[in-house]
């Protein structure tokens, strides 16, 4: 079992947000996409950071993009944030997944896809414009402390595993008492955002009145749909999570003509 305490401790092991981060966030928060993609040319590794993720095959630009203002541009305020956030996680990636079969660019493409996605999924929906576009960077973060508290007990993992088939999201609440949606929780209010949106991931667990959010439904397919490609089955994370909502056919239609690739 491990505490609470051990929790707290691995999420406030999370390292402070950049300067430069922080600079980059405040100029897009004013809505200023250019000034804001001049300080991101001020860090080599964020702006390294930026052309390699946006320049990943899922987003489907047949030119290389180099120019932040032209990354900026191209995704907007709220997704420019989004990216903000993934570039955080690099600080906080570890140099050798031990419990889950992942790596920088596995967990990278993982990121990209989820980006891409959601951000499809929130202008179908006409929240485009919200706090709930970089939301979804909170669940990248969250792979990342379970990784790094399965790792204290990883031979106990592998058992329930082995003989009891447990998903790691149940092991994950018989060993600490909380959900991963509780630690996710935990990352947003560290990460200051809203209460809204902590309450939001929190419905995406499964608490009191998460049908009554479309967006939810959406988010909980998304997470579905991207733990079971390839990769993620080859990685162990395929049935990481045990949702036991049944999707409404007209939903699951349209969240499929949403993300289908072209």
């Amino acid at each position: 079992m491990l505490s609470q305490t051990t929790i707290n401790d691995y999420v406030a092991s999370i390292p402070a947000i950049p300067k430069i981060v922080k600079r980059c966030s405040e100029a897009l928060e004013a809505g200023d996409l250019l000034y804001a993609a001049d300080i991101a040319n001020e860090d080599r590794a964020l702006l390294y950071y930026l052309q390699n993720i946006v320049n990943k095959p899922i987003f489907g630009f047949k030119n290389e993009i180099k120019n932040t203002r032209q990354i900026f541009g191209i995704f907007g305020i709220s997704k420019a944030k989004q990216l903000l956030y993934g570039y955080y996680l690099l600080l906080i990636l570890p140099k050798k997944w031990d419990v889950f079969d992942f790596s920088t660019n596995k967990f990278q493409n993982f990121q990209a896809r989820l980006i891409f996605n959601w951000g499809k999924i929130v202008k179908s929906l006409g929240k485009d414009n919200s706090e709930i576009i970089p939301s979804i960077s909170i669940i990248p973060a969250s792979l990342i402390v379970c990784e790094m508290l399965f790792a204290d007990i990883n031979s106990t993992v592998k058992l329930l595993r082995q003989t009891k088939q447990l998903s790691y999201e149940k092991i994950l609440f018989k060993m600490t008492g909380r959900t991963f949606f509780d630690i996710s929780s935990m990352i947003a209010q560290k990460w200051d955002f809203s209460q809204d949106i902590v309450d939001f991931i929190l419905k995406v667990g499964g608490a009191d009145g998460a049908d009554e959010v479309i967006e939810i439904t959406y988010f909980r397919l998304l997470l579905i749909y991207e733990m079971s490609r390839p990769m993620m089955i080859q990685s162990g994370l395929n049935d990481f999570f045990d949702f036991e909502s049944e999707f409404d056919d007209e939903v699951t239609n349209h969240f499929y003509e949403i993300i289908k690739e072209v």
